[in-house]
């Protein structure tokens, strides 16, 4: 049951549970915003915890606190990027509940990055969010989820040049050139994408269009190099120098990205750097990362944020919702909707 904030604020319960083994537990708090609004609320900056507030009569105090939880529930029909709106508060409560249960880790990361990242420039938020990743990917909940993919294999398809480039007039066209795999992004893809960024930063008169060939812009990073890198630091090295995001996100007035079919994790993360995003009208958006025991990691915490808010790209990872191309016009993940040939 949700608590309110005075009991909250009082008893200052807002951290984990960590058992003698170093199991993570109870990464979350439901507090009852319509119990009343404390005048101070500035100790809510201290917790650890993810702090999901909820509501059916979202009054101005409310939503002054909604703006300081990490996101908030509501039945309520109301037009703002710290509430979301469910058909039944309760259901929503054991949803979030059970897709956390065995991440919690991933959970009290993600939450503190979004709350971080919105204070940084975009180099330090880049930096953050690597951080915490790469941290992740030494931990028991990505242990897990490598462990039980063990037994599966992927095919290996013929592998050809990941990305094409060509300048027609002032526009470089970027094209993720991978469809066999579906635009898997891997090092190699990686590198090429960074390459073919550098081309518009080094010439401020080129627009830069991006797309995927195929049947989808891209599915995300590679499944296959998952857990291949040897620890955290280089993880993180690796991150900091061949960001395909961090890159695009420097030339972004000048960047269209044109995205269609099933868009996941990086293939969601990258594209919305662009000032401009269009998308098919078939276009579906998921962000998978934390039932991997993660946090999006190609600039997703940095990304998606600047264009949805923290509070709804929290919810969106946590529940491993996906977006219809609709609803992601709806929240500003992106820009236009129009046929992609």
């Amino acid at each position: 049951m949700p608590i309110s904030l005075a009991r909250l604020l009082a008893s200052r319960d807002w951290y984990p549970q960590i058992s003698s083994g170093g199991q993570v537990s109870e990464p979350m708090r439901f507090i009852d915003l319509d119990a009343g609004i404390p005048d101070d609320l500035s100790p809510l900056a201290n917790r650890v915890c993810v702090l999901i507030g909820t509501t059916q009569k979202p009054t101005d105090a409310i939503r002054r606190a909604a703006q300081l939880v990490d996101f908030t529930l509501t039945e309520v029909d109301i037009d703002d990027d710290a509430f979301i709106v469910v058909e039944d508060v309760e259901l929503a409560m054991a949803a979030l509940i059970d897709s956390t249960n065995n991440h919690a880790t991933a959970t009290l990361a993600l939450g503190s990055v979004l709350r971080l990242t919105q204070q940084l420039t975009l180099a330090e938020a880049i930096a953050a969010e690597a951080s915490a990743y790469s941290t992740l990917l030494a931990g028991p909940e990505f242990a897990a989820w490598l462990h039980s993919r063990s037994s599966k294999k992927i095919a290996s398809g013929v592998e050809i040049e990941r990305v094409l480039t060509s300048i027609t007039g002032n526009t470089l066209s970027v094209r993720m050139n991978r469809k066999l795999r579906l635009n898997a992004i891997d090092g190699p893809m990686r590198a090429g994408l960074v390459d073919a960024f550098s081309i518009a930063l080094a010439d401020p008169t080129l627009e830069v269009l991006l797309t995927g060939e195929g049947p989808c812009f891209s599915n995300g990073g590679d499944l296959r190099e998952f857990g291949t890198t040897p620890d955290p630091a280089t993880a993180w090295t690796v991150r900091m120098t061949q960001h395909p995001g961090w890159y695009l996100a420097q030339i972004a007035d000048r960047a269209t990205a044109h995205v269609h079919g099933k868009c996941a994790g990086a293939g969601v993360e990258m594209p919305v750097f662009a000032s401009r995003v269009i998308a098919d009208p078939d276009t579906t958006f998921f962000l998978p990362e934390l039932s991997m025991g993660l946090i999006p990691g190609a600039g997703g915490c940095v990304s998606i944020p600047a264009r949805i808010g923290r509070w709804r790209t929290l919810w969106w990872v946590l529940t491993g919702a996906t977006l219809t191309a609709t609803q992601a016009l709806n929240w500003g993940l992106i820009d236009d909707i129009e046929p992609i040939n």
